[in-house]
């Protein structure tokens, strides 16, 4: 990547897309599979009259990502405090411990799209 360049994602899977050299459109996607998934996800939100941008999610999938972002921010108030209180190194040490437990699972978290 060059300077100033963003890394281009997958817009289906997330995964890095490699650019190829030459002339031609930017790659949006990291395989056929993941562009085929897009198109049938596409196709599935126009068939419910939803706009290019909107998707059809699971309520699974949505609560589980609300459940982590609730943690995370819980997380985040417990370590505010607890630095106002103490920033000893063994605290911060902790603190951060504790941030990065409850960042984990949102970082790990990946929600698709239904296509079906």
């Amino acid at each position: 990547m060059g300077e100033g360049e963003a890394e281009r994602r997958c817009r289906w899977c997330g995964r890095r897309v490699d650019q190829r050299p030459g002339p031609g459109r930017p790659r949006l996607f990291c395989r056929d599979g993941c562009r085929q998934q897009a198109y049938l996800a596409r196709r599935l939100a126009e068939a419910h009259g939803l706009g290019d941008d909107d998707l059809i999610v699971s309520r699974t999938a949505i609560e589980e990502l609300q459940s982590r972002l609730y943690c995370l921010q819980a997380a985040l108030e417990d370590i505010t405090r607890d630095l106002e209180r103490s920033s000893e190194p063994t605290d911060v040490a902790e603190a951060l411990a504790w941030l990065r437990e409850n960042a984990e699972p949102v970082a790990a978290l990946w929600i698709e799209p239904r296509t079906t």
